[in-house]
């Protein structure tokens, strides 16, 4: 009966497996009405999202803190980080399909935030360029230029000043989601602290430009303009900025010009500020003059000093296989390698071509070369360039008119007999220390009794007048022979080595392992007796036993091994 409910069962639901892949397109039952969620992939929101949130709180106050220190680069660091955090967010909150969740709420404030906390560190950095423009102008002694740039205070003021009222009504924002969702606030609360600290010293600064400030015509076109940079050289990066103000009939970008010949245009931002910069690449060495111009007004002067860089040129000359032609591949360095800048190649004195090296400051050419000897090598020395003339080395290349026949560096040195001499003892030397470290070469075991403690002869018995201590007739040890620090088990384990090399006929090598000397041995009952007397030896000598028990044992093996010699030495 039961087996008939269940097939019906099976029948009405379509004979559709309750289990499937996630993926796969499934007709949905009455037992899987949400078929289609399953197929989304699986996430623990709280693990994945609450820890990005916190982040993001923690970045904004960090951001805001540091620009209350006036460090704006490590300012725009962080806001770096802090995009590419918020992405990550919104990216979580998309897959996760919570468009109308709270946590969506909260990824919208914070991109809100990003966008004025980049808002803030732009302001931070006009700031600083207001103060460089007003220090400037003081000292030019030029008071209805002070007197411009201080009105420009004015309308930055403002912009910080909306910009603080819209990050107080996201802060608020914030505060009250993320408190909601269990995540840490007061790192965005003490932002929002020190953006209301920043935006009143602004206002009291400005208010000290304002006491200053003359009365000037608004409608009057200006331009201001400074360089951050005064001293650079090759590839620095010049940063530049300044404001206009007044009006004029038409709309006119800034123009900037070097040495009077025009090489960029910028777009003024909503009060009136520029910025952009430009790297030191084809500027000859010396002083230059940047200047602005807006329409009809035109800023003073500015002056860079542009200092040479010392350069080096390395070359390598190879043949082409077959070919009656060479290869040239050269690096130009200066500092670092040295991009699109002009190398002339010479053959002969010749000017054969000139070539411009590589993003890397590298190049490749072929140079074909007729029948003959020919003195290649390449030179850097464009004035155009802030960098100092180079040379590489010469190569001298012959060639039959078929292929290359030799080819020859200046800086390769006659070839001296005399250096064979070093690696001829190398040669012979390694081998020698290698088979005297292994034993092949060496001296025999009476060497070891230099190390005894008393100096004793090779062919002085081992009796109990030798030893300290007591040597019973059963040729136990007494404890105390072993701990003085005469060293008694070590001359014991080199006596017994002297007898091995004269019983065995073995060489044995001062640095030779207790092993390694067990398997150089031949008889298995000699390796045997040896391998129980190293047993007892190291036990005694470095683990510190000085029982009774482990000395009579370590001389027993030891007296052992002498009877297996001595039985040997009577046979022969």
């Amino acid at each position: 009966m039961v087996v008939i409910i269940v097939a019906g069962l099976l029948v009405g639901n379509g004979v559709t497996p309750q289990l499937y892949p996630v993926g796969k397109n499934i007709q949905e039952t009455s037992y899987h009405l949400n078929a289609g969620d399953l197929r989304k992939q699986a996430f623990n929101s709280s693990t994945d999202l609450l820890p990005l949130m916190q982040e993001l709180l923690d970045y904004s106050g960090t951001i805001a803190v540091t620009l209350r220190k006036d460090d704006i680069e490590s300012a725009s660091h962080d806001l770096s980080r802090y995009a590419s955090r918020y992405h990550d967010l919104q990216n979580l909150v998309i897959r996760l399909d919570m468009n109308e969740s709270e946590i969506a709420h909260f990824s919208e404030d914070t991109g809100k935030q990003k966008d004025l906390l980049s808002q803030f560190v732009s302001s931070s950095e006009s700031l600083k360029s207001l103060e460089k423009l007003e220090i400037q102008y003081h000292d030019e002694n030029d008071p209805d230029s002070v007197t411009r740039v201080r009105l420009q205070g004015r309308a930055l003021k403002n912009r910080i000043q909306t910009l603080q009222n819209q990050y107080a009504d996201v802060t608020d924002s914030l505060s009250a989601r993320g408190g909601s969702l269990g995540v840490d606030t007061s790192p965005v609360r003490q932002s929002r602290t020190e953006l209301d600290h920043l935006t009143g010293m602004v206002a009291e600064r400005q208010s000290e430009r304002d006491r200053y400030t003359r009365f000037a015509k608004a409608g009057t076109p200006f331009i201001s303009f400074l360089p951050a940079q005064v001293n650079v050289t090759f590839q620095d990066k010049v940063e530049m900025y300044g404001f206009i103000s007044g009006s004029q009939e038409e709309y006119f970008p800034v123009e900037i010009s070097i040495d009077n010949v025009p090489f960029l245009k910028i777009v003024p931002d909503e009060i009136g500020e520029f910025r952009s910069s430009f790297k030191v690449h084809n500027i000859s060495a010396g002083d230059h003059v940047l200047k602005a111009r807006w329409g009809t007004a035109y800023s003073e002067p500015s002056m860079i000093h542009v200092t040479p860089l010392e350069t080096k040129l390395a070359l390598k000359v190879l043949p082409v296989k077959g070919m009656a032609a060479v290869n040239l591949t050269w690096l130009l360095n200066a500092r670092d390698p040295v991009p699109a800048v002009p190398v002339t190649i010479y053959q002969n004195d010749q000017v054969y071509d000139t070539v411009l090296t590589s993003q890397a400051g590298t190049c490749l050419v072929m140079v074909p070369i007729p029948e003959g000897t020919f003195d290649l090598f390449v030179r850097s020395e464009d004035p155009a360039y802030p960098l100092t003339p180079s040379e590489s080395q010469h190569y001298t290349v012959i060639s039959d008119g078929i292929q290359i026949t030799s080819v020859t560096s200046s800086n390769t040195s006659p070839f001296q007999p005399v250096m064979l001499i070093v690696p001829a003892i190398l040669l012979f030397a390694i081998p020698a220390i290698y088979f005297w470290r292994k034993g092949i070469v060496g001296t025999r075991a009476n060497g070891f009794l230099e190390e005894s403690p008393n100096n004793m002869e090779s062919n002085v018995p081992v009796t109990g007048q030798n030893i300290p201590g007591s040597w019973d007739g059963d040729m136990s040890i007494s404890a105390e022979a072993f701990t003085e620090p005469d060293g008694s088990p070590r001359w014991l384990y080199l006596d017994l080595l002297r007898v091995l090399s004269g019983c065995q006929e073995i060489v044995i090598s001062p640095v030779m392992t207790p092993r390694e000397i067990s398997e150089s041995i031949q008889e298995d009952e000699c390796r045997t007796g040896f391998t129980r007397f190293i047993t007892w030896y190291e036990r005694v000598r470095y683990g510190g036993c000085t029982r009774p028990v482990c000395t009579k044992a370590m001389a027993e093996a030891a007296a052992a091994v002498r009877e297996l010699c001595k039985g040997r030495k009577d046979e022969i």
